[in-house]
C-alpha cells in the first residue's frame, strides 16, 4: 500500500476523480461528506466512509472532527474540493498540517479569488483582458445604469454553478433584479452581457516558488443549465493565450496550488476572464484523461519529491457528464435530434467520463442515491433549482 489518503467532498464528480486516480495507484482512499449516500463513497476504491459535520454551517465542529480523525487515521494526505472545505482547511492549515501534508493556498488569497469582483480588479491590475465590468463601490447605480449597454449582468461576488446571477434587459427592470441579487449574496458587480460561443478554461499547478508544474485547458461545449453552468460536454485544447493570461495572474499573487480560471470567448474571438475557482474544478477527469494527474501532482509536492513540468497532453479528448446532467441538457436544447444523436453515441473512443466507469460502476448507483437525497432535502433541493439565469 502507497499511503493514505482523505477526500472530502463525496458529492463532486471531481472527488470521485481523485479518488479513481489514488485508487488506481494502490492507495487506501477514504472519502468524506456530511452525509452519507454521497456519488464518490460508492466507488470500488473507497475504502471507508467518512461522515463529518456540515462546513458551511458548523465550522468549528468541522474543525475538531477532521483533527480528531486525522490524528487516529493518520492520513498521509488531506485533499478538500469543495469551496467551503478548501477554505476552511486552508484557514487552519497551521494546525492540520502538523498531523498531515496539506498543499493548499494560504486563506487570504483563497477568499480574494472567491470574490469575482476582487478577481476582476486583480486582472485589471495585470492588463488581462476581462468584461467590461463595474463596480458600485465606484460608481452610483444611476451613473452605472446610464453606462451600461443592455442587457448586462448582475452577478453576486460570491457564489458557484451560476448562481447568484440575473440577465436584465433594461433600465426599467435594473434596480429589481440588483436588490434581488444584493439581499440573497451581498453586493454585486455589474457586468456585460457577451453572447458567448464556447467556454475555454485553463488550469494551473503551481509551487511556492510560483513555478509552473501543469497547464491545461477546456473548451465547454456543452453546459446545464443551458444558459451558463458546469460543463456537461467538454473538449481538451491547448490554448496558450489563456494559459499565458491565466500564470500571469497566479504568478501576480504567488498562487500555491490547483486553480481553475474561467474564460469566456467574445464575438471577435478574443478570451475575457470571468473567475477563478480556487480549487478542483468538476470535469477534472478530463485532465487526468489527458495526461495531467493533478492529484497526484500535488500529492508528489506535498510530499517533497522534485516534480518537472507536465509533457504535451492529449488534445481532441471528449468529456461528457451523462448522469443527470447530459440528460437534464437535452430537456433544454432546442435541437433535440442533434441532441439525441450525439448522446447515443457512446461507442467513441476518444471520449472519458465524469461519472461512467465500466472498471468502477457503482458509483451510478451513488448518483441515484445522492440525487434522492438532495430532492427530499429542502435546503439542497433549493441549491440545485437556483443554478442557471
Amino acid at each position: 500500500m502507497k499511503g493514505k489518503i482523505l477526500v472530502t467532498d463525496g458529492r463532486s464528480l471531481a472527488a470521485l476523480a481523485i479518488i479513481r486516480s489514488f485508487g488506481e495507484k494502490g492507495f487506501e482512499v477514504h472519502c468524506g461528506d456530511d452525509f452519507k449516500n454521497n456519488l464518490s463513497s460508492f466507488s470500488r476504491y473507497t475504502k471507508k466512509r467518512v461522515l463529518y459535520p456540515s462546513p458551511e454551517t458548523q465550522e468549528s465542529d468541522f474543525i475538531h472532527f477532521i483533527i480528531n480523525l486525522i490524528k487516529n487515521e493518520q492520513y498521509d494526505m488531506i485533499i478538500p474540493v469543495r469551496d467551503d472545505t478548501t477554505l476552511l482547511l486552508s484557514k487552519y492549515k497551521e494546525e492540520i498540517s502538523k498531523f498531515t501534508q496539506l498543499y493548499l493556498a494560504n486563506y487570504k488569497l483563497l477568499q480574494e479569488f472567491r470574490d469575482k469582483g476582487q478577481t476582476i480588479k486583480l486582472a485589471l491590475e495585470n492588463n488581462i483582458p476581462v468584461p467590461n465590468t463595474f463596480f458600485p463601490e465606484n460608481m452610483s447605480l444611476e451613473e452605472i445604469k446610464k453606462k451600461v449597454t443592455y442587457p448586462v449582468l448582475i452577478r453576486a461576488r460570491i457564489s458557484s454553478g451560476s448562481r447568484g446571477i440575473i440577465k436584465v434587459e433594461s433600465c426599467s427592470e435594473f434596480d429589481d433584479a440588483y436588490q434581488r441579487i444584493k439581499n440573497e449574496f451581498g453586493e454585486p458587480i455589474i457586468q456585460e452581457y457577451i453572447n458567448k460561443t464556447s467556454y475555454s478554461t485553463a488550469c494551473l499547478l503551481l509551487d511556492g516558488l510560483q513555478k509552473e508544474i501543469a497547464s491545461f485547458t477546456y473548451a465547454r461545449i456543452k453546459e446545464y443549465p443551458i444558459s451558463g453552468g458546469p460543463t456537461v460536454v467538454g473538449v481538451s485544447t491547448n490554448d496558450t493565450i489563456v494559459k499565458d493570461y491565466s500564470l500571469k495572474l497566479l504568478q501576480s499573487i504567488g498562487w500555491k496550488g490547483v486553480a481553475e480560471i474561467e474564460y469566456i470567448i467574445d464575438s471577435e474571438g478574443s478570451p475575457l476572464l470571468l473567475e477563478v475557482n480556487p480549487r478542483f474544478w468538476m470535469p477534472l477527469n478530463l485532465a487526468i484523461a489527458a495526461g495531467v494527474d493533478y492529484p497526484y501532482l500535488i500529492y508528489k509536492l506535498a510530499c517533497g519529491d522534485s516534480v518537472e513540468y507536465t509533457e504535451p497532453y492529449k488534445k481532441g479528448l471528449k468529456y461528457r457528464w451523462v448522469f443527470p446532467n447530459e440528460i437534464l441538457w437535452l430537456t433544454q436544447t432546442p435541437d433535440k435530434i442533434k441532441g439525441i444523436k450525439e448522446f447515443v453515441n457512446f461507442w467513441d473512443k476518444n471520449t472519458c467520463y465524469g461519472d461512467i466507469s465500466i472498471k468502477d460502476p457503482f458509483p451510478l448507483i451513488g448518483i441515484m442515491a445522492q440525487s434522492l437525497d438532495f430532492l427530499l432535502n429542502k435546503e439542497k433541493r433549493k441549491v440545485i433549482f437556483k443554478r442557471g439565469w
